[in-house]
């Protein structure tokens, strides 16, 4: 289990929704964002008062292109929006499992079948796990060729809830999607982006906003001291390509704190298992 105390514990507060690691005597904040900050300070689209009316991809923004197609009912707070899709309800007081891309998917030992419902993302369709796996929701990202044959073949063949975020302005995509799974495509999206972190963390805060009971997590990885992608071969779990992020390992201990800090701030009461520890590549659990 994820012992958010730990970092939490390590951290003086300094305001309201920012705080000091005591060890490094680095600022934590979660008040950096697209709208004040550079992208690589900040991992939130806006200020929370700010992200359903005032910003870019706000709710007047999802309203206007997608309202006439996907209609007007959307669930919304200060740090999700996502429309009132009648198969959600499912994952309410759930246990869940997210399966992101990192190396720990391959290399432990980990069983779906001890979960109700199951996520994952981008292309996951890709791997070998994806004949033994049904998934429930998989979040569609910007390396996901959705409109591809072999997408739309797998998921022709599956009745999973299909999850996407318009921030890179792909609408084609997302009509496309809705259009041919209508009652089962979800338009979403999250304040907090970690960038470097990949999309995981979007599933893990949809996953509790959506009411999970218990969120546990495996792939959701970073890089070991002093990686070299040059030298070292990393393959990605589901597509078996390179590592094509050019972040340091000290750099996903940052963000990874930060992230630890958004769940405790956000989610206080919440359960989230990491099934990485221990693995060199697994970044979260070497927060302490």
């Amino acid at each position: 289990m994820i012992n958010l105390n730990i970092i939490w514990n390590n951290c003086k507060k300094l305001d309201n929704e920012s705080w000091i690691d005591l060890e490094d005597n680095k600022m934590f904040s979660l008040n950096k964002n697209w709208k004040n900050s550079s992208s690589k300070e900040s991992f939130f689209i806006s200020d929370k008062n700010d992200f359903l009316y005032n910003n870019n991809w706000d709710l007047n923004y999802v309203l206007s292109y997608y309202g006439s197609i996907l209609g007007m009912d959307v669930i919304s707070n200060s740090e999700i929006m996502y429309y009132n899709l009648s198969e959600i309800k499912k994952f309410k007081d759930s246990k869940i499992l997210i399966i992101g891309g990192g190396p720990t998917v391959n290399e432990y030992d980990w069983d779906h079948k001890d979960y109700d419902y199951i996520f994952s993302l981008h292309n996951f369709y890709q791997s070998d796990w994806s004949p033994k796996i049904n998934i429930d929701l998989y979040l569609i990202g910007n390396q996901t060729k959705a409109l591809s044959p072999k997408f739309l073949n797998y998921a022709d063949g599956k009745n999973m809830i299909l999850a996407m975020e318009d921030l890179e302005l792909k609408r084609q995509t997302v009509h496309e999607i809705q259009k041919r799974y209508t009652d089962r495509s979800l338009l979403c999206s999250c304040r907090a982006q970690f960038k470097s972190l990949g999309a995981s963390p979007k599933l893990i805060t949809l996953a509790l906003s959506l009411g999970a009971k218990q969120v546990d997590c495996i792939g959701v990885d970073g890089v070991p001291k002093k990686f070299n992608k040059k030298t070292t071969e990393y393959k990605h779990a589901f597509d078996k390509t390179g590592w094509d992020k050019n972040y340091s390992h000290e750099s996903y201990i940052d963000q990874f704190k930060l992230f630890s800090l958004y769940l405790k701030h956000y989610f206080p009461y919440s359960i989230i298992n990491n099934l990485g520890v221990g693995h060199p590549y697994n970044c979260w659990h070497q927060i302490k």
